[in-house]
């Protein structure tokens, strides 16, 4: 199963690297087309490892995202870049 998920793993890895800053469970789902419930589990096996950073943000009452007060955006970015 390891062997089927590294394609997509390098994936994940090679687009964060790709972009600046962190990119949302949404934005990285839409560019390599993997359902974000699917991508959910990769992201937290890459983050286990070290490889990626994890960052969380509340939602304030200005969000246009449609989220309530108490959710959080998450966003994923690769290990030794700067915060949002």
């Amino acid at each position: 199963m390891l062997q089927r998920l590294k394609p997509m793993l390098s994936g994940i890895l090679k687009l964060l690297n790709e972009r600046p800053g962190a990119l949302s469970v949404q934005e990285i789902s839409l560019a390599l087309d993997i359902e974000s419930s699917a991508l959910r589990p990769m992201l937290e096996m890459l983050e286990s490892k070290g490889k990626i950073v994890k960052v969380e943000i509340p939602c304030g009452k200005s969000c246009i995202g449609g989220c309530t007060e108490s959710d959080t955006m998450t966003f994923y970015k690769k290990d030794g870049e700067q915060s949002l």
